[in-house]
């Protein structure tokens, strides 16, 4: 996870990664290839994914349903793997419904069962947590680890200090453009006095590495 103030690049930073911006200067390196050395169909079919902060902007059906089968299709996945994906993110029961008529919680599982599709292989999330619930939360960092085991990367920028100190498992804050902080999730929220949780914030006077509820 990295963390960090609006504006500290966060954001910017997952474009790079994913291929949407280009950089000023230096290098990105994805799998040792320099990242535009890759047509833009081989970079995102199992490469890498992004799932932006609106995923709205990914929905052009009228339901969810024709939405991930057109994508499916598309990729040449076939229906037990879409039917797998579909499980893996509790959307089985939504495919009958508009995609703007879900919830943002909904709509942020929705939209990674259409990216997973793809089979990317480093998964970039931009804000994931933001406007869902504690449940939408638990259900989202379970997806999150079952993509780990099997694998996938998963890189997240977020203001969530909570969601990140409990499922990240090293963490990077950005400032001004730059890594100032870098370590395992537990290390870097017991050594930080403003970036911290809620937990370690009451319990610092008492005890020294205490994160999370």
């Amino acid at each position: 996870a990295v963390t960090g103030a609006n504006g500290s690049g966060k954001s910017t930073l997952l474009s790079l990664l994913s291929g949407l911006l280009k950089p000023c200067r230096g290098n990105i390196r994805l799998e040792g290839k320099k990242i535009f050395k890759y047509s833009q169909s081989e970079l995102y079919s199992g490469i890498v994914s992004l799932l932006p902060q609106s995923p709205q902007a990914l929905f052009t059906k009228s339901t969810l349903k024709e939405e991930l089968e057109e994508a499916a299709k598309a990729r040449g996945v076939s229906e037990a793997r879409l039917d797998e994906i579909r499980r893996l993110t509790d959307i089985k029961d939504l495919s009958d419904r508009h995609p703007y008529d879900l919830s943002g919680g909904e709509q942020q599982r929705a939209a990674l069962a259409e990216l997973l599709l793809s089979e990317p292989r480093i998964l970039l999330l931009d804000e994931p947590t933001k406007g869902i619930d504690a449940v939408y939360k638990s259900k989202l960092a379970g997806i999150i680890k079952r993509l780990c085991r099997n694998g996938t990367t998963v890189l997240t920028v977020s203001h969530d200090i909570e969601f990140c100190a409990e499922y990240a498992d090293f963490c990077a804050m950005l400032f001004d453009g730059k890594i100032i902080a870098s370590a395992p999730a537990r290390d870097f929220f017991a050594g930080n006095t403003f970036y911290t949780t809620a937990a370690n914030r009451i319990s610092r006077d008492y005890f020294s590495n205490a994160v999370t509820n």
